[in-house]
């Protein structure tokens, strides 16, 4: 046998050595059904002239033991020593093979901490959090490749909240709250101007402190509250407010002025 080139997969190299890959690929083009273990080393000297006599038969001895080799005396007269034999277990292409619950032993990949470290965020913070992580998706059970991922995740949030004026906590409104520049820059798409829109500002804050409610932001009900605002006084500039209101009992049509100088009331009367 003499070949000059030999094919073999990078799986099989990753797995089984490229030694090993490369006297595979060689014992692929013979018929090593129909030989004995050192007929198929003879037949490789020629081709494997880069290895010695040794390292072939030890590499077919292996390949044997693994089944990827079959020769013909194997199953009439299969040696003692491979009474047990090893499965050789090649990289699944199935997706969901790498999916796996998150275990009460977790702890975050030494990239995880890297990456983080990159933001500014220190290690005495992250392992504070890593409990609250677990008892979260432990609870949760589900199957996830990623767990780094969305531990680096959960820790960019938390730290946001951490360093936020009031660490991420509800808070109620008080007299002294102003909204951000972004509003500004928000309510400016919507065609409110800065003037315009502070013009509510202490009738929204009256509002939400009778009303009690506590959020982690005010900013994102300032400018819906301000958007509403807008847009009925822009409704009722361009529809009069009685006319909008059917002239609701109770209401003249007309200003007083214009009913005093009315005398269409005594056209018809006979005198």
């Amino acid at each position: 046998m003499s070949k000059e080139h030999f094919t073999f997969s990078t799986q099989e190299a990753e797995t089984l050595g490229i030694e090993t890959a490369v006297v595979l690929a060689a014992a692929k083009e013979l018929s090593t059904e129909s030989m004995a273990e050192q007929e198929i080393v003879h037949a490789l000297q020629d081709s494997l002239i880069f290895l010695d006599d040794a390292k072939i038969a030890a590499n077919i001895h292996r390949l044997i033991g693994l089944k990827l080799i079959k020769p013909a005396t194997q199953e009439s007269n299969p040696p003692p020593q491979q009474a047990q034999v090893y499965k050789l277990k090649l990289p699944s292409n199935n997706i969901a093979a790498s999916r796996r619950k998150l275990e009460s032993t977790w702890n975050p990949s030494i990239q995880a901490y890297e990456v983080l470290s990159m933001g500014g965020i220190n290690r005495i913070f992250i392992d504070n959090k890593i409990n609250e992580f677990k008892m979260y998706w432990l609870e949760k059970n589900q199957l996830r490749d990623n767990w780094n991922v969305l531990f680096v995740d959960f820790i960019r949030r938390e730290w946001v909240k951490e360093n936020s004026g009031n660490k991420g906590l509800p808070v109620c409104i008080d007299d002294q709250w102003t909204p951000s520049s972004d509003v500004f820059d928000i309510l400016e798409l919507a065609h409110v101007s800065k003037v315009d829109a502070l013009k509510h500002l202490k009738e929204f804050i009256l509002y939400w402190k009778e009303n009690g409610t506590a959020l982690r932001s005010w900013n994102s009900k300032f400018v819906d509250f301000v958007k509403r605002k807008e847009l009925i006084g822009s409704y009722e500039e361009k529809n009069d407010k009685k006319t909008k209101r059917h002239n609701e009992p109770g209401e003249f049509t007309q200003k007083f002025d214009e009913r005093t100088k009315d005398e269409s009331w005594a056209e018809n009367l006979e005198l």
